[in-house]
């Protein structure tokens, strides 16, 4: 639908009804996550996000391509408003944090 378009605002509806081709492993705050993909061409769009939710974040990306690859930066600035949750340690699940410990490797 939006192939070959650029400067195309993609409603939250684009991402309801499009399944991601790939994305990172295991969720976690690190500074630089590296992963490699085997997609096939086509026209596909990269969509960084911080650790936690209604954050800011500055981001750097490199696409390295073992063929010749066009690509199109979009780097319009986003703002958002959200009012921060404060979430006690009683709200988080005990699963949760069971994972979180085997992340941090507690």
């Amino acid at each position: 639908k939006f192939s070959g378009q650029t400067n195309v605002h993609l409603s939250k509806n684009f991402f309801l009804t499009n399944k991601a081709r790939e994305k990172s492993n295991t969720f976690i705050n690190l500074r630089e996550v590296l992963n490699r993909f085997k997609l096939p061409a086509g026209e596909y769009i990269i969509v960084p996000s911080t650790f936690e939710p209604n954050k800011n974040g500055d981001f750097c990306l490199r696409v390295f391509s073992e063929k010749n690859a066009n690509s199109t930066v979009i780097d319009d600035e986003i703002e958002g408003n959200f009012d921060e949750t404060e979430i006690s340690e009683d709200d988080i699940e005990p699963s949760f944090k069971k994972l979180f410990g085997q992340l941090a490797g507690n």
